[in-house]
Parts: structure tokens; sequence; C-alpha cells
């Protein structure tokens, strides 16, 4: 415990008798260091938190002598000094009224000092009690941190060393991670501030992500309210992988300053673990997932369940999506978040550039709009299928997610859902618009095109027509109101500038395609 006024008056071998100040907070406040001295200003020699020991030289052998105590306390009481001993019989017979007056009036404790104690004496058992004080907080350094590393070695190692550091320093603990939000946050002791306040932690989290963005290991503190916060960068420069954050009243102490000096390096070592893990266990996913390309779920089953877990319950959706490498990452350990332990709620592993994840298929379209939002992706579904189905239902939710990642370009919507149900609906057909079909429509309509703008005619709609009453002249020539040997005239001149006879029924399609694409 430090040193206080309150704590050296009931110090019984000191007999010190306090004259005024009594109702004062700074009888309980900490001490630094107690000094003596007779200045008439000792200020410029002391620092805040300390008491002054004085003889009254400068006040005089009377009250009409020496300097003014009013401004004397004043002084100190500016300068922050916590209290002021008057050793008696020195200098002069008793206290002075007027000091005892003026420190009453300023709040500042004056307490009296026996002529048989010496000034040592005081100081003496100040420092005892300072390094008593000193050695019990090396203590608890030693002892949290003990209890900390002990924490570091369960399974869940970094949220339990985080628990720990909370109840240890009573404060508020928090990761914030390098998407800038809190992904872990404890406050064992109801520390003050626990920014609960949404402004707070709007402010917590922007000074988070301004070190995280210094992408070197830095460190600073901020006041929240009553309360201070300290943010310290975690992993090493250039590979930062988050902050954290210590709030509580007051600021850290030299033997908090080591505990979470401790705690930096071992949330450090955790946070690589995690890494590592994530990446060993993305590694399984991708096997898993091949094996059951190859329509082994037997296997993958028993894998699955040896690992304490299972594969959710079929009938089962195929999800696609395309994250790019700033988005993937944070789609994944969203996944992971939500079954990081084969939890049977979904599967999900990388191939070929693309997160496919399965899921039961009643929750397959929630699952699909939860994970746009989250990384603002095209998404799509694929049929419910068997697990044995797996080939078939990467490959339905491929064109879905084809289909959608048009549908998103088309309409600045980059969170679309396609099922693939909605692609089959409109045949093989809707299959075909991409840039490379397009071009080869364009160009072999280009001669046509160009022909009806230099003659006025519409060779294309004529086309279109006949192309639709599958090649039945009379038909078509009446539905355009003109006669039949008028309509062959053109459609052989459509033949002539496409340099394709429309006699077959491939050559028909290629060109109803066509004019459907260019």
């Amino acid at each position: 415990m430090h040193p206080t006024v309150s704590r050296l008056l009931d110090t019984r071998a000191l007999d010190l008798r306090l004259l005024a100040g009594g109702g004062s907070a700074r009888l309980t406040a900490p001490i630094s260091w107690i000094h003596s001295s007779d200045l008439p200003d000792p200020t410029p020699f002391l620092d805040a938190g300390q008491v002054v020991l004085t003889t009254g030289t400068q006040f005089g052998a009377d009250s009409a002598a020496g300097v003014d105590v009013d401004a004397y306390v004043d002084r100190l009481v500016g300068h922050g000094i916590v209290g002021v001993g008057f050793g008696t019989e020195v200098i002069r017979e008793g206290t002075p009224p007027e000091l005892a007056a003026a420190c009453e009036r300023a709040g500042l404790p004056l307490f009296e000092v026996p002529y048989r104690v010496p000034f040592i004496a005081v100081i003496r058992e100040s420092a005892d009690l300072l390094a008593a004080a000193a050695h019990a907080r090396d203590t608890w350094a030693l002892n949290a941190q003990r209890a900390i590393s002990f924490a570091a070695l369960r399974p869940d190692a970094l949220a339990a060393i985080l628990k720990e550091l909370s109840r240890q320093m009573r404060r508020f603990v928090a990761l914030v991670d390098t998407r800038g939000t809190f992904a872990l946050s404890f406050d064992e002791a109801s520390a003050v501030p626990d920014l609960a306040d949404e402004t707070a932690r709007s402010r917590v989290l922007q000074e988070a992500e301004r070190l995280i963005g210094r992408g070197q290991r830095s460190s600073s503190t901020m006041a929240v309210g009553t309360g201070r916060v300290a943010l310290q960068t975690l992993g090493r420069r250039g590979a930062l992988r988050g902050v954290l954050v210590v709030a509580g009243d007051g600021v850290l102490d030299s033997a908090d300053q080591t505990v979470v000096t401790s705690v930096v390096a071992l949330t450090g070592l955790a946070l690589e673990q995690n890494r590592e893990l994530t990446r060993a266990r993305a590694r399984l996913r991708s096997g898993l997932f091949q094996t059951l390309l190859e329509g082994n779920v037997a296997l993958v089953g028993r894998i699955v369940r040896q690992m304490g877990g299972a594969l959710p319950a079929e009938p089962v959706s195929f999800l696609a999506l395309t994250p790019a490498a700033g988005v993937r990452d944070a789609l994944v350990s969203e996944l992971e978040a939500r079954d990081a332990e084969f939890s049977g709620t979904l599967f999900f592993a990388a191939s070929d550039g693309r997160v496919i994840v399965a899921v039961s298929a009643a929750d397959a379209v929630q699952l699909a709009g939860e994970l746009g939002h989250v990384s603002s992706l095209p998404v799509g579904i694929s049929e419910p299928l068997r697990w044995s189905e797996t080939a078939t239902g990467a490959n339905q939710a491929a064109q879905a997610l084809a289909r959608a990642t048009r549908a998103a370009t088309g309409t600045g919507d980059a969170a679309s859902v396609v099922i693939f149900s909605e692609v089959a609906e409109r045949g093989i057909a809707a299959l075909l618009p991409h840039a490379d079909a397009a071009e080869i429509a364009r160009t072999l309509l280009r001669p046509v095109r160009e022909y009806d703008a230099a003659n006025g005619t519409d060779l294309i709609g004529d086309t279109g027509v006949w192309l639709e009453h599958h090649g039945q002249w009379d038909p078509a020539a009446r539905a355009l109101g003109i006669h039949r040997h008028t309509l062959r005239n053109r459609i052989s001149v459509v033949e002539k500038l496409t340099a394709t006879p429309l006699t077959t029924v491939e050559a028909r399609t290629n060109l109803w395609l066509a004019l459907g694409l260019g």
C-alpha cells in the first residue's frame, strides 16, 4: 500500500497530530516522496504528490515576520503538494495558527511533528512504505504473469490470455483485429470505463485503425470519459495482427506495463499460432473437398467424425463465391467463426480461386444473403443435392455464380444471389451470353447491320421473324405483311452478307443465337 498522510498519522511511533485539512481528499492521496525545506517557495524543487516538512524558518519567529502564509500555501496547493508537516520547538513553539488557518481554507492537510521525532524518521517511514508498495506491485506483476502464462496453455489460448489479463488488472481488455472490429473483449472486474458507449468505442477503434495503418509496432494512450485507454499493436513490423486495448480508471504504472508487455508477446504468439492453425485447417478442408468431388463421401465423413464434428445434413446446397485477395481473408474468417470445428452447420473450402460452401438446403438462401452482405460479393447457389453429387453441386453453383456476377455488373448490386434453378428455367441459351460469344455475334451480323443502315431496310428484323416461324415462308411473310418471294429475296441477301447458307438447322440456330447476343 502506498504511503498517505492518513497512514503516516496512524503510525503510533511518529506521534503526528493533524491540525488542518481533516476533510481533504489529499489525506488519502498517494505520497511519492517527502522533502524537508524551509524555503519561502520550495515548489521549483518538488513534484506533485509529495509532502513538505518544515521548521518554519521562512515564517520568522512570530506571525508579524516572514513570508505571506496564504501565498505560501496557495503555491503548494497549486503545485500538487498533498501535505505539510511542521516541526515544533525548533524555531518557534507550536505551529503558527495562521498557517493552520490557511491550510484549512485550502484543504491542504497540515500535521505537527513533535520535537522528539526527527524528520528523517518520517521520511524513512514513507520510504519503507514506498518500498513495501513497490515490492507488493512487483509480486503482483510476477503472480499475474504466472497466471496469464498458465492461461496461455489452454486450447483457447488467445481468449484465455485476455480474460485473465482483465481479471488480474481489473480493467476492460479487448483485441481489435486488422479489420478494425472488437474481435474479443472482456470486463472481468466491471472496469471504468467499459466502453459500452458507442461513441467511446468508435474513438478507440479509430485510434486502433490508425496504429494498424502505420504498419509498425507502436502504442498510444487516450482519455475516454473519466478513464484512460492504452493501446498496443500486436505482431511484428509489416505484419501486424491487431491492437491490444486496456481501459480503466487511471494510467498504467510500471507493474501494469510489465504485465501488458508480457501479454503483448504471448498474444502475438497466440495470433501467429491461430494463423498457422487456420492455414492447416484450410489445407485440410481443401483436401476433404477434393475427396468429396471424387465421390468418396464415406472417407470424408469418417475423418470429420474422428475430429468430433459432422457434415451438414442432406440434402445440401452448394454456394460459390469468388473473393478478391483483400476480401478472401475476411470471408474465410467469417466462415471459420461460424464453423471452426466442423460443427455440422456448414462446410466450406477454397477451390480454383472460389470459396465453396455447403449448407443444409433449408438454410442456403439465408446464408447466401448473409455472406453476400459481409463480403459484398455475388453468390451462386446449387439445387438441393446429396453429398455424393458434390461435383454436380459445385458446377451448378459456379454457373449460378456466373449469372449472379453478370447481374451484379449490370445492376451495380454487388450482393446479387442467383439459384441454379433460375438459370435452368432460362434454358441453355441463357448460358451463352458472355464477352466472347457477344463479340462473335456482332462480327457475324455487322455486314447485315451496315446494309440496313445504308439502304434503310430491316433485314435483321425480317430474319428474326422468319426464324421465329421456323423458316416457313408463308407464315413469316404474312406476319411481316409482305409477299413470300420478297421475304425469300431478303433472306438470300442475308445469306450473302453473312456468307452462311441458311439451309441447315445448325446454321439457322447459330444465326438465331447471334441475333439474341449481337
